[in-house]
């Protein structure tokens, strides 16, 4: 799959990796204003999303695509579920299930420094709300099923993690004893501790691929980076106190790690469910937190502050494509060419807690394997054609995954697949 769509000369050993990136927003969007028609130059786009129209070509407006196991009810199954499809529980420590976007970087994580990248501007809370543990509510990135990572949301932290080496050079003499002192530990344990032993052997060993990785200066061949060295300064210690400069350092960031082939996947969370985040800065909008907002109960002035906070967002996604359309990336192509972008929210109607019909927006061409200017109605398929698992499935098969199903998918979406001959896509 990895050669789906190869521009006319490249190879797999000259062609640009394929990114996947995930960029949400909470709470839903102003349901009035959200939609798209036609196709190709003709595609028409809402008010909320004509901050897209430069890039029409390049993006495909999915609806009636959901997570059927939040439909409705409280806010916490609505957010942190998004990316796995899993079906949360009210219990006091985190039960969730492996996202998709760490399935994809068990994958090409061993091809780089960093597995992926897990970044937010509003932090996940700890401790318990509503009787269930807060990071469900700000995180949708998850390891395992008992593992939510938290986002990270200081932008020194996420430079430091892509470029500073020092403390993974000392940990690696660490991690020589410890393997050396396990084989003497292993002659003694029984079958169920041998199997606890040997996991935590495969992590150290994991980590000293990660240390290789990072701190090797020949561990490319074929297809160079288009930077060899960072084009922005180390970031400030402390949090940017304006909205609109953190999310564009944490988009920067974000492209630098692909320019760099640092990582290839990363997450970025605008703001958490149950936002605590204000707008007031954007003209005509409420100085009110967005969670309040989204509860507009048709009031036109909230709807009229949701909408423009929507588009906000969408203006921040339109920020990243653009500056991805001017990377060259070689044989022809940009990275918007070589990068399978997912944006939108966890739910529809925030008014609502409406988890149905996701607001989703595809970006990017995969290798040249998706094509773009498109609005895709899944309203006329089956239900079970309707899962948000089975778009998740497409894009993990897309970056190569080998992966028969994933959450409650039936399959990949065949829509979503550019099958012409002429493009050198699969047939």
């Amino acid at each position: 799959m990895e050669s789906l769509g190869r521009p006319a000369g490249a190879t797999e050993a000259t062609a640009a990796p394929v990114r996947f990136g995930t960029l949400v927003f909470a709470n839903g969007v102003n349901p009035y204003e959200w939609w798209a028609k036609g196709e190709g130059d003709q595609l028409q786009l809402s008010r909320t999303l004509r901050p897209l129209q430069p890039f029409r070509r390049d993006i495909t407006v999915l609806n009636e695509l959901h997570v059927f196991n939040n439909t409705s009810g409280p806010h916490w199954p609505l957010f942190s579920n998004m990316l796995s499809g899993a079906q949360f529980k009210p219990t006091l420590l985190p039960r969730g299930a492996e996202s998709i976007d760490q399935v994809i970087a068990r994958h090409t994580g061993k091809l780089t420094p960093v597995p992926s990248l897990v970044l937010a501007v509003e932090p996940a809370e700890s401790g318990l709300r509503g009787g269930v543990p807060s990071v469900y509510y700000g995180t949708m990135s998850w390891s395992s099923p008992n593992t939510p990572i938290p986002p990270e949301v200081y932008p020194r932290a996420v430079f430091d993690r892509l470029f500073d080496t020092s403390g993974l050079l000392r940990q690696h003499s660490v991690l020589d004893a410890v393997l050396e002192q396990t084989k003497t530990v292993d002659r003694n344990l029984s079958a169920r501790d041998h199997r606890k032993l040997e996991e935590f052997q495969n992590s150290v060993r994991e980590l000293e691929l990660r240390i290789e990785r990072a701190t090797s200066e020949n561990r490319l061949e074929g297809w160079r980076p288009s930077l060899s060295e960072p084009n922005m300064d180390r970031p400030p210690e402390t949090l940017p106190q304006d909205v609109r400069e953190h999310m564009k350092m944490m988009l920067d960031l974000l492209l630098l790690a692909w320019q760099m082939d640092k990582t290839r996947v990363a997450t970025l969370i605008f703001n958490r469910d149950v936002s605590h985040m204000k707008f007031g800065f954007l003209d005509g909008v409420l100085n009110d937190q967005l969670h309040g907002i989204s509860h507009h109960k048709d009031d036109k002035e909230k709807l009229a502050s949701y909408q423009r906070i929507n588009q906000f967002h969408v203006e921040q996604f339109a920020y990243l494509l653009s500056k991805m359309s001017q990377i060259d990336e070689g044989n022809g192509t940009t990275m918007l060419d070589n990068v399978i972008l997912l944006f939108g929210s966890n739910m529809f109607n925030g008014d609502s807690h409406d988890g149905r019909n996701l607001p989703l927006v595809l970006a990017g061409h995969g290798g040249v394997g998706l094509p773009g200017g498109r609005a895709i109605d899944f309203s006329s398929k089956p239900e079970e054609q309707q899962r948000a698992c089975n778009l998740y499935l497409s894009i993990a098969q897309l970056m190569g995954v080998s992966l028969p199903s994933f959450g409650d998918s039936v399959g990949p979406l065949d829509e979503l697949i550019w099958r012409s001959r002429r493009r050198g896509a699969l047939e």
